[in-house]
């Protein structure tokens, strides 16, 4: 099919996306979303912009991605996928839908796959007997409870950081609150706050049976506002075990066992004592710190490695009171005299009198992530630079999304502000009618349909009604026989008037 640059065919096809109540959008074999229309927002409560070029699939369809993943893999292997589910919206109301996933081949090679989701459900309204011949679907068993456990999953992640409320935990599931509620009780044989409570106090009774802490230190680590509270909540919780003969002593912490782990660990890790001398330190470690041969063990951290006294010492004395500490960068200074970027993760253990025995300290080096950030933002600079004294710009034009991307060289130039979001109408009308305007199609024309890169010069009129002498060179990037992008730069060659020349000598 032939494209006329002068027809609104683009925008029409993507009003008619936009203007649908089934959900459209395109997957890559990544599984990120690359496209997705407004409809989106309505079934699964977030904006395309939100999406687009950063969601993966599982964290769109949430529980359903485990259900859906067959379907999934048919289509990244080759075959269209067509099936029925039950799923609910954002709105927490139920849907029977039907989905359909296309493969996209390009150069017999599979790119990802569009997605096509529809609301099948005045259909299954209908009776079995219907001439539609659609029988209705059926309840969707084993995806509820694959819900449930996953609520629950959830529960137990936040149990030191406080009950997440039935809300939240009903929009990050896409079940309504008073269907989460019920099914739960069913499920679980208790309310859901009740089951968070019951979580937190098997943790509490295994800290405090160990002699880790005591009731108003787990009162705070639980995030119980009043310490009095959380005893009548233990109190309880001891009642019911043991009226239920559930009542179980468990074994105290054995630093033996704990030496072992962390020998054997693949990653950088080391355990001190609160007099913070090395206990045990993985292979990882030894390696890093190059500690081979050094009979390290039983030595302080600030005699074997010296570098740290300085940085690291009131740290290490706020981690013995029993605090937490993550670090994204810190530079030390190696043995050998080389500086390294350590990512830190800091976390104390105790004793089973319930003090802090020492420190379990983590770290990673990320010296060549911080190397590479520093030259990315030099190169930055550079080029940015570099542009705006040239007057060189950088546009897109992408056709999947219908989307178009224009530096700020590009809007001081055009004297556009820099909230001046490009579109293709708006853009017609920047340029001079008659040779420029007719140049400027037939380039465009030819990068659509025959991929045809370009290279012209053209007479523009900036918003603000100024002439100006324009290069625009455009690169065409084709999938599957179609051009998907435009990219390129835009030059600004107006040659200085006389006196604008006579200034700039003088100056």
């Amino acid at each position: 099919m032939s494209f006329d640059p002068n027809s609104d065919f683009f925008e029409i096809a993507f009003n008619v996306t936009e203007h649908t109540e089934a959900m459209l959008a395109y997957w890559d074999k990544n599984l990120i979303c690359r496209y997705a229309n407004k409809a989106t927002a309505d079934w699964f409560g977030i904006t395309p912009e939100h999406m687009i070029n950063k969601s993966h699939l599982s964290e769109i369809l949430g529980t359903l991605f485990d259900v859906q993943l067959p379907y999934i893999n048919g289509v990244l292997g080759g075959k269209i996928q067509v099936f029925d589910q039950v799923i609910h919206l954002y709105s927490g109301k139920a849907k029977n839908v039907r989905v359909t996933y296309h493969p996209n081949y390009v150069e017999g090679e599979i790119k990802g796959f569009y997605a096509h989701m529809a609301d099948i459900s005045p259909l299954n309204n209908k009776s079995h007997n219907d001439k539609t011949g659609v029988e209705k679907l059926p309840e969707f068993v084993t995806q509820n409870d694959q819900l449930l456990e996953n609520v629950a999953k959830t529960l137990n992640e936040n149990l030191f950081i406080g009950f997440p409320s039935i809300s939240a935990l009903s929009k990050k599931h896409f079940v309504s609150e008073s269907k989460l509620k019920r099914d739960f009780k069913q499920n679980f044989g208790k309310t859901i706050f009740s089951y968070y409570r019951y979580l937190q106090m098997e943790i509490a009774d295994r800290y405090i049976r160990e002699k880790r802490c005591n009731k108003n230190q787990m009162a705070v680590m639980l995030n119980f506002s009043n310490p009095s509270n959380f005893s009548a909540c233990y109190h309880r919780y001891l009642e019911e075990k043991s009226s239920d003969g559930e009542l179980i002593e468990t074994q105290k912490e054995d630093n033996t066992h704990n030496k072992t782990l962390i020998e054997q660990a693949p990653i950088a890790i080391a355990m001190f004592n609160n007099q913070m001398q090395f206990i045990a330190a993985s292979k990882r470690w030894v390696t890093e710190y190059k500690l081979e041969n050094t009979g390290f063990i039983g030595k302080s951290i600030y005699e074997v490695l010296p570098a740290t006294k300085k940085k690291c010492e009131k740290l290490h004395n706020h981690c013995l009171k029993g605090n937490i500490y993550q670090c994204d960068g810190l530079l030390l200074k190696k043995n050998d005299g080389t500086r390294v970027w350590l990512k830190w993760n800091i976390h104390p253990w105790f004793t089973t009198s319930g003090e802090t025995g020492g420190l379990f300290i983590h770290t990673e080096d990320i010296s060549k992530i911080k190397a590479i950030e520093k030259e990315n933002k030099q190169a930055e600079k550079l080029l940015k630079r570099a542009a705006t004294l040239s007057k060189i710009g950088t546009w897109t034009r992408d056709l999947l999304t219908h989307t178009m991307q224009w530096d700020n060289v590009i809007k001081s130039i055009l004297e556009v502000p820099e909230y001046f979001v490009p579109d293709i109408k708006t853009i017609w009308k920047l340029f001079k009618q008659g040779k420029s305007e007719r140049l400027s199609k037939k380039a465009l024309k030819d990068a659509l349909k025959y991929g045809s890169s370009f290279d012209i010069e053209v007479d523009m009129i900036t918003a603000k009604g100024n002439s100006r002498k324009i290069r625009i060179i455009g690169y065409p990037e084709f999938q599957n026989n179609k051009c998907k992008k435009l990219s390129g730069i835009l030059l600004d060659i107006t040659p200085l008037s006389p006196f604008k020349t006579a200034n700039f000598l003088t100056d």
